[in-house]
């Protein structure tokens, strides 16, 4: 058998191989649906822990950078001798005890807050349902209301009859219901908990080796791939990290910005739940777009069942705080890295949300930016193998204009001074 034919039976195998797969990915997810899931799932499951350290790990890295390197600073201050070894292990125990540390205020403000807001309207419900019933009557005092006070109390009257209804005929296997899910959401959240666990001390590892596990990622890259093409995915790679860790890191810091900022208005305003509804603006300010909206709506109801006047003034601080953010914060924040319009911020948000709920909200915009990259730079490729430069040229020009350059001042020329003898 000559070259040729070995080539010929190696393409052929390769075909013929390239069929079988193909063929058994459509049988398992078409027709075996069920098998093709639950190998899914539990391949998700085994490898939750290490995509929970991952994304620690990648949060926490530039943190751990810093501080190296002032750890690196003082070494040589110090001592003569350098321990890169154990440098790297005090930066990364320092950083994942400011971690812990953070999450653990967090938790001790928010969740005695929480507690205290529930049983607060607990408490306030029966007076406010007096209210409204003392307001009902209040309006009772002319023909023209009687009518809607009339559908007002039949309205009430019926909920009042639904209510007696479920709790004499549906509220046993309500409870039956509610128990099992909260004991399922109790499973969940020990699960979310263990592999929250098992994801930082995964991140450790990850942080410890950062640069050995880059460069492995590196040769796997180039060993797979053609040197062009291998060139071609680093590039795109450092592109997708400066997008995400600029946008994400930026997004953090802006938002604890905001947080502080409503939290230290609330405290001299005497506002109430000021704790909680710092936290809650300040953690949905992560969102684009959507953020502010999701954090204003149940802070102002909350701040309502207190005072309708204070819920006013709370929310006209919460937009004049959202317009500072937005145009003042926010650009000297993130800067204008992405290159996204508003259309398509809003498409990869709502569709992003969608697919993957509030984790999709977040990491949806600077994925849709990287994919908008990739399209924009394949589009301008072609063109140009068809020469098309002009069209590329004006659309530029109308759509990308950069600001003018400003002009460089003239180097002052030396002043001539007496010559020293």
């Amino acid at each position: 058998m000559n070259a040729e034919e070995r080539q010929r039976l190696k393409r052929i195998m390769e075909i013929t191989a390239g069929l079988a797969v193909t063929v058994c990915l459509i049988v398992l997810i078409f027709f075996r649906t069920e098998i093709f899931t639950k190998g899914l799932s539990r391949a998700v499951g085994i490898l939750t822990p290490f995509v929970y350290g991952a994304v620690i790990a990648y949060l926490l890295h530039p943190a751990c950078s810093v501080l190296e390197r002032w750890l690196l600073r003082a070494e040589k201050r110090i001592c003569k001798k350098e321990h890169p070894g154990l440098r790297r292990m005090l930066s990364i125990l320092l950083v994942l005890a400011a971690f812990f540390a953070i999450l653990i205020v967090l938790l001790m403000t928010v969740l005695p807050e929480l507690i205290n807001s529930i049983s607060g309207l607990v408490a306030q419900l029966p007076e406010a349902l007096e209210r409204f019933q003392a307001w009902i009557a209040g309006l009772d005092n002319g023909e023209g209301s009687h009518g809607a006070v009339v559908y007002i109390e039949q309205m009430v009257e019926t909920l009042t009859q639904r209510l007696e209804n479920f709790l004499q005929t549906d509220l046993l296997p309500e409870m039956m219901n509610l128990i099992s899910s909260v004991t399922s959401s109790f499973v969940g959240i020990l699960s979310v908990l263990k592999n929250f666990g098992l994801g930082c001390i995964i991140a450790a590892y990850f942080l410890g080796g950062w640069e050995k596990f880059v460069a492995q990622a590196k040769l796997i890259v180039y060993g797979v791939f053609p040197t062009h093409i291998a060139d071609w995915i680093k590039k795109e790679i450092l592109f997708a990290d400066r997008m995400f860790s600029g946008f994400i890191h930026g997004k953090l810091v802006d938002s604890l910005i905001v947080g502080l900022i409503c939290f230290v208005f609330c405290a001299l305003t005497n506002m109430p739940y000021a704790v909680l509804v710092s936290v809650i603006v300040g953690v949905t300010n992560i969102i684009p777009f959507f953020g502010p909206y999701l954090g204003a709506i149940p802070s102002v109801l909350l701040i309502l069942t207190v005072s309708p006047m204070m819920s006013i003034v709370f929310l006209v601080f919460v937009i004049i705080l959202q317009q500072f953010d937005g145009n003042v914060l926010g650009p000297k924040i993130l800067g204008d890295e992405l290159g996204l319009s508003g259309f398509w911020i809003l498409f990869a948000i709502l569709v992003a949300g969608d697919l993957w709920g509030l984790v999709g909200m977040l990491v949806g915009v600077p994925l849709f930016a990287v994919i908008y990259d990739l399209i924009r730079s394949f589009i301008m490729k072609r063109l140009k193998q068809r020469g098309q430069e002009t069209m590329i040229q004006n659309y530029e020009d109308v759509h990308h204009s950069p600001e003018p350059e400003k002009q460089a001042k003239p180097a002052k020329r030396p002043r001539k001074g007496k010559k020293r003898s």
